[in-house]
Parts: structure tokens; C-alpha cells; sequence
């Protein structure tokens, strides 16, 4: 019901593995969901990118009290480990190279929404003649996050980047207001000159001028429509289009799945990226 996949997309592999798809959910959940977005819980927060953004992350959204059903049952499945091998099936032919394929027999153990890896099962071990607590280990972090972006137009809110490698996929549903006439702020992949090697940190993991080439595809910034790209290469750079004529905030959802920080030196030998 709720899977933002239920129209079985076919993978784009070009410049790098992607979906797009257009009225990813039946129109009367997306209603439901766009009638409910939890804005005024999202603008009561602090707010990320120097003042720009405001995000909701998992933490919050999966907390049993947190309301509107909805949204927490919505948050729920796209951090589940249904969710994880439906995009694991969808992305095996890249996914399948990384230490993801030997998580996935005890993938109720390995993985948890982001925020709440803490509050996976205690079990007791043997440990000099006596028995230790010890936390199951959560190697797989999955997070949904309602995002609110100011409207800005004087600049795009993110220039040409790739995601932290830990990462292994990133999804967005754009969730515009009915009657905001903007336009830009959609999301665009690009191709790149050189095989990305160097990012700076400072800017977001932005890439260089030398290395960035033309924007390959874009996807318009429009109500349900669903993009979500695999994060197994370095040269997966992406960006948003500076907005025209904005009076509304910009709403989506991002989902994504990452490794934890022990397997970085994984992700160092097949990125081998330089962040300064």
C-alpha cells in the first residue's frame, strides 16, 4: 500500500542506476498524506544548510505517539526491512558488489531506522566468568525525512554534489503545494567530465568545476512524482535547479539506507575519494 515502488519501475542506468516514477502512489493515499504533512511539527524545529532547510527525520516520524498515523505508518514501511530488499531487488546488479548481500539473511537484526538503533533488543553474552550486556549491532541505518526548503531564488539551495559514500540509495518525493507556481527547483543528474577523486566537504560534497559535465536528466519538481537513484559509484552527481519566482516552501520526503561508519574503509576503497 504504502511502498513508493508498487509500480515496479525499470532501472535507467544511464549516467548511473536510477527510477523515476511519476504518480508513484494511488493518488487518494498521496492526497491523504499531502492534506496531513506534518508542517507545523517540521517548522517548530531547528532548521539545517545555515537556516535554508527544515527536516523531520525518522526519529521522530517512527515514534509510536507520534500523529498522523499516516505519516508514522508511511515512515514506518520506507525504514523497514520490506522496504530495504524491495530496493535491494530493484538495485542488485550494483547493490550485490557490497557488503549489503551479507546482511541480508539476518536483516531484522542488521537494520534499523536511523535515530532508533538504540533501542534494539539488549542480549546478555559470556564475558570473564560473568554475563555483559552487550547492544545488537545495527549495521544498516535506514531514515525518512519530511523536508521543507525555504523559498529562495537567488541561488540554488544544493550545487552539484554526491551523497556520503556510506550511503547505498537515496530516494525523493516531491510534495508541492497545489497552488505554488513556481518553477525550477527540480531535481537534476549530471554527467561528469572526470571520474569524481576530490569533493568539497565545505560545500556539501561539492564537486569540483573541472570535474562537473552537463546535466543528463531532470526530473520536474511535481506532485508525486518519485526519483531514487543507487549510490555505488562516485561519479552518482546530483543537484537542484534554482528556483524562479518561489513563494512557497519546497516539500519532499527523502528516504535513503547507509552503512554504519564501520564499514568506511569499505566504501574508501571504492570511492577513494579526497574530502577537503
Amino acid at each position: 500500500m504504502y511502498s513508493l515502488l508498487q509500480k515496479k519501475p525499470k532501472v535507467i542506468t544511464d549516467p548511473y542506476p536510477h527510477v523515476i516514477v511519476e504518480n508513484a502512489l494511488p493518488w487518494d493515499l498521496y492526497e491523504e498524506l499531502e492534506k496531513t504533512f506534518p508542517e507545523k511539527q517540521l517548522l517548530n524545529t531547528i532548521p539545517f544548510d545555515n537556516g535554508v532547510c527544515y527536516r523531520m527525520k525518522s526519529d521522530v516520524l517512527v515514534n509510536p505517539n507520534f500523529q498522523p498515523d499516516i505519516w508514522r505508518e508511511f515512515a514506518e514501511y520506507h525504514t523497514s526491512p520490506e522496504w530495504f530488499m524491495e530496493v535491494y531487488e530493484l538495485f542488485e546488479p550494483w547493490l550485490s558488489k557490497t557488503k549489503a548481500k551479507d546482511l541480508l539473511s539476518n536483516l531484522d537484526d542488521n537494520l534499523c531506522a536511523r535515530g532508533w538503533a538504540g533501542f534494539k533488543e539488549i542480549k546478555e553474552v559470556p564475558y570473564r566468568n560473568r554475563m555483559k550486556k552487550i547492544k545488537k549491532a545495527i549495521n544498516l541505518l535506514t531514515d525518512c525525512q519530511v523536508v521543507m526548503h525555504k523559498p529562495i531564488e537567488d541561488k540554488t539551495t544544493r550545487t552539484p554534489h554526491i551523497d556520503n559514500p556510506l550511503e547505498m540509495f537515496a530516494g525523493l518525493l516531491y510534495m508541492p503545494y497545489k497552488n505554488d507556481t513556481s518553477t525550477g527547483g527540480e531535481f537534476q543528474l549530471h554527467t561528469v567530465k572526470n571520474n569524481i577523486k576530490k569533493v568539497n566537504m565545505m560545500g556539501g560534497r561539492e564537486i569540483y568545476l573541472e570535474d562537473v559535465g552537463p546535466i543528463h536528466t531532470t526530473i520536474p519538481y511535481k506532485r508525486n512524482t518519485f526519483v531514487m537513484f543507487c549510490n555505488a559509484t562516485p561519479n552518482a552527481v546530483h543537484s537542484v535547479s534554482k528556483r524562479d519566482n518561489p513563494t512557497m516552501y519546497r516539500r519532499s520526503v527523502n528516504i535513503i539506507a547507509e552503512f554504519r561508519k564501520k564499514f568506511k574503509n569499505i566504501y574508501d576503497q571504492m570511492f577513494e575519494i579526497e574530502e577537503v
